[in-house]
């Protein structure tokens, strides 16, 4: 792992790094997780923010993503969780607590950890979380998966970009323009394995989605993540102008200090020092 001062840019996006990283840091580490044909460029912000603040941030990069598109279709939800547990793992042998803090499909591979790991996993962000695509899009797949193996060998194209309101940072934001169509079959299958599981999930849990987000219903998962989750503390917040990858959106500044704010709750307060 390394820092964001000597890591290279996307060769496709020039200027735009989507390399996982990790910031130094003491009291608290906080790992990352980002979405569905993402890269750590849609958390890397939110981890600066955080990183300021001397936190300890490990962005992770999930398998078979910010490669060449067959290498997506080639990985599962497995393969992604084992990126966040190696990600984990790396953070908790400094020995602070831990906050899990994911986006999309990130955020119900940090759930499915607080939900294994327990106590070792201080508290969860869940940051638009997909549990729920749309209706249209789910009939669509279903009726994928039905053709078996074929599906395997299927691809997506995108050329709408990623679901962003704010323009600029829809223009930089590096996509998959190529998406293989088993990928989003298996984030169903994860989400099938997650739901069950958020009632054994205790610990403070806080979850940000956007009203206008296209690519995961606002309402359909916000009261299903409210309603499942086992926690005794949690809090949704509804933001009014961003779409889905609200890390990059127009009210990143608040997702930021939410974050914040719910993170710095866990840090660790240093030993004192003897006196003689």
């Amino acid at each position: 792992m390394s820092s964001s001062s000597d890591e290279p840019p996307s060769p496709e996006h020039p200027g735009v790094n989507t390399d996982e990283f990790f910031f130094p840091g003491e009291g608290v580490s906080v790992l990352l997780v980002h979405g569905l044909t993402g890269t750590p460029y849609e958390m890397r912000a939110l981890g600066e923010r955080i990183a300021a603040r001397g936190a300890r941030v490990h962005g992770v990069r999930l398998a078979g993503h910010a490669e060449a598109p067959e290498a997506l279709g080639q990985v599962g939800h497995e393969n992604w969780y084992e990126s966040v547990v190696q990600g984990f793992e790396e953070l908790r042998r400094y020995g602070d607590p831990n906050v899990a803090v994911g986006l999309s499909m990130g955020a119900l591979l940090a759930a499915r950890l607080a939900a294994d790991q327990r106590e070792a996993v201080a508290g969860l962000v869940m940051l638009a979380p997909a549990f729920f695509l749309p209706p249209a899009t789910t009939t669509m797949l279903k009726a994928v998966r039905m053709l078996g193996t074929v599906a395997d060998k299927l691809y997506l194209y995108n050329s709408s970009g990623s679901d962003i309101h704010d323009a600029g940072a829809r223009g930089i934001h590096p996509q998959c323009a190529l998406m293989p169509l088993n990928a989003p079959l298996k984030l169903l299958e994860l989400s099938a394995l997650v739901r069950p599981r958020l009632a054994h999930i205790t610990q403070p849990a806080l979850v940000i989605h956007a009203r206008r987000d296209h690519t995961c219903p606002q309402r359909k998962n916000v009261n299903f993540a409210m309603k499942h989750l086992g926690s005794a503390e949690k809090r949704a917040i509804v933001l009014d102008e961003s779409y889905h990858v609200i890390t990059v959106d127009s009210e990143k500044e608040r997702v930021a200090s939410e974050v914040i704010e719910f993170v710095d709750r866990f840090r660790a307060v240093p030993a004192a020092r003897a006196v003689g």
